[in-house]
């Protein structure tokens, strides 16, 4: 008996009982349905990181001032108004791992143009500051080391700071008010998206720092610092430096804690992608679950199709078919029930996460891979569920098996 002739014998057996056939595959339906939504959640979830890690980078670092703890008492420490500007500066021209330093410093600020009036962080930079943290212009240009030596009143704007200011119009060209100050916007950004921590990236307007300090910050002195490690130098090492050099610039003793924090993107970055990782296996195994579920009923059905089928099977035992070839036709009854409910599965689980994306604006992706994948995780179902029935069908005794009321 050829395979065609065996799955075309296991199609006809299967639709004599149309609604027992029907409620067999929706368990591996929705069990496959289920996996492959959650897989392409899954998978959104995980190229969203990845593209956050390549949009701001993972080898830069945040160091920021803190106060000191003696006694178990803490003690702020304010920070004089020149220290950020001169450990920045230090550390690039002393840590041998650090290819670009810059201090930093944001405030909250009413941002007034002639199309709009808006409420936005507007932060104060070196130049470098757009290496470090992978910046570039997709209109116009980046502020240079001579407008910050001329404390020229420009500056660069974000995607969703524009949007709010300018509308459509190209903001490249126009002006800004800021503290009264009128600023001409000479780069539009590239957008950088949000963070996974729901940080809108393009929500931004940044300004050479000594105009910055000048006209906007006023008294308001920067506390931090964003650092970056040259190509091939672990952040770890670069990160030591940095350490090494603030404690030795505080004249701090080795028995006194730091007065600064430094935070590795890197490992934020790390965090972010196992919390990725372990949420997407949680999601699948809760879905595999009902897969699980839906073997177990196709093995029910087929333990039952075997005893209505008895006498059916003492009969062809009888006339000269052998063992495996009832154990063959029941298996292949079996696969096939999974199999159709793969592919139906696979159509479920696409219409699910196209559901769940317009539904939640949350980020999928189907690979057509997954249907190979549904389609033979369903058959190894099917082989695994489908076994015992068949086993028990092809070690039937044909005179009682012909008996058999």
């Amino acid at each position: 008996m050829g395979l065609l002739t065996v799955i075309a014998e296991a199609l006809h057996s299967l639709g004599k009982n149309k609604v027992r056939t029907a409620l067999s595959v929706l368990g591996i339906v929705i069990g496959i349905g289920a996996v492959i939504a959650m897989v392409a959640v899954a998978r959104g979830a995980q190229r969203k990181v990845e593209r956050e890690i390549a949009a701001i980078g993972d080898d830069w670092l945040a160091i920021w001032y803190t106060g000191t703890s003696r006694g178990g008492v803490h003690r702020d420490q304010t920070t004089p108004p020149n220290q950020a500007r001169e450990d920045a500066e230090a550390i690039e021209r002393e840590c041998s791992g650090v290819r670009a330093a810059s201090p930093t410093n944001r405030v909250p600020a009413q941002v007034i143009s002639q199309y709009g009036n808006y409420r936005t962080g507007v932060m104060g930079v070196y130049p470098n500051f757009f290496d470090i943290r992978r910046w570039n212009a997709q209109v116009g240009r980046l502020f240079t080391v001579e407008d910050m030596a001329m404390q020229a009143k420009v500056a660069c704007i974000g995607t969703t700071a524009a949007r709010e200011l300018f509308g459509s119009v190209n903001p490249v060209g126009q002006t800004i008010r800021v503290n009264r100050v009128a600023f001409e916007v000479i780069g539009l950004l590239d957008s950088k998206g949000v963070g996974s921590d729901g940080r809108d990236f393009d929500d931004i307007i940044l300004f050479p720092f000594t105009s910055f300090q000048r006209l906007i910050a006023g008294n308001e002195p920067s506390g931090t610092i964003f650092a970056a490690a040259k190509p091939g130098v672990p952040l770890a090492v670069a990160k030591e430096q940095i350490r090494q050099l603030l404690r030795q610039r505080r004249r701090l003793a080795d028995t006194e804690e730091d007065t600064f924090r430094i935070m590795d993107r890197s490992l934020m970055a790390e965090a972010n992608a196992a919390a990725t990782n372990t949420f997407n296996l949680l999601l699948t195994s809760i879905a595999s679950i009902s897969l699980l579920v839906g073997g177990v009923g196709i093995m029910n059905i087929m333990l039952v199709s075997v005893t209505e089928r008895t006498r059916e099977i003492g009969l062809r035992m009888a006339i000269g078919a052998h063992g495996t070839q009832i154990l063959g036709q029941f298996l292949c009854e079996a696969i096939v029930l999974c199999v159709i409910g793969g592919l139906l599965g696979f159509g479920l689980g696409v219409g699910l996460a196209q559901v769940v994306a317009q539904s939640f604006q949350w980020e999928t992706e189907i690979s057509y891979w997954m249907a190979a994948v549904a389609i033979g995780f369903a058959t190894l179902v099917g082989v695994f569920f489908g076994f015992y029935p068949a086993w028990r069908a092809s070690r039937l005794n044909p005179i009682d098996a012909l008996r058999f009321e």
